[in-house]
């Protein structure tokens, strides 16, 4: 199987020369994607960004925008068989950016410093490499996810409803 290089825009302190990343041509397109919306750019101090903050500051669509682009590596991630763990915890590292990224201004922020998208390359290049297996760690993440998303979901409710009876 042929590889791609790539860019990585990681630098060694003893070298200002950029050193290139091979990449499985099958997740090619998921690491330009990942590359251009969440660590394209470098700040003088190293932070890196993309377009994925920028986005997020059109108002009323910019977040559904970046939710559609950040599905699209969960889709190549269901086409190339990933487990059902790994797809659950990249569609909550989504879930996670859109829903805290819809915030304004703040939300872009955070789209900025959390980086689902590499996250989720990240899975995906270690799930088709064959290094990572699941492990308890992953169920562990997707449970307490769940649980913190009923409870965010219930608890409200909860005191909805005792609200009401001392009324």
């Amino acid at each position: 199987m042929s590889q791609v290089i790539v860019p990585s825009f990681r630098q060694e302190f003893r070298s200002e020369a950029l050193h290139p990343e091979v990449v499985d041509p099958r997740i090619a397109d998921v690491e330009a994607l990942a590359r251009w919306l969440d660590y394209a750019f470098a700040l003088p101090g190293g932070f890196r960004y993309g377009l994925s903050g920028f986005i997020g500051l059109i108002p009323g669509i910019g977040d559904v925008l970046d939710a559609l682009f950040s599905i699209y590596i969960v889709g190549r991630a269901v086409q190339l068989g990933i487990p059902r763990i790994t797809i659950a915890r990249m569609v909550l590292n989504v879930g996670i950016e859109s829903l805290l990224g819809a915030a304004p201004f703040f939300g872009a922020i955070f789209d900025t410093v959390f980086k689902a998208n590499r996250r989720n390359y990240r899975l995906l290049r270690s799930q088709i490499s064959g290094s990572r297996r699941q492990t308890a760690r992953d169920w562990l993440f997707v449970g307490l996810a769940g649980v913190l998303g009923a409870a965010s979901v219930t608890l409200p409710v909860i005191l909805l409803i005792e609200l009401a009876r001392r009324i």
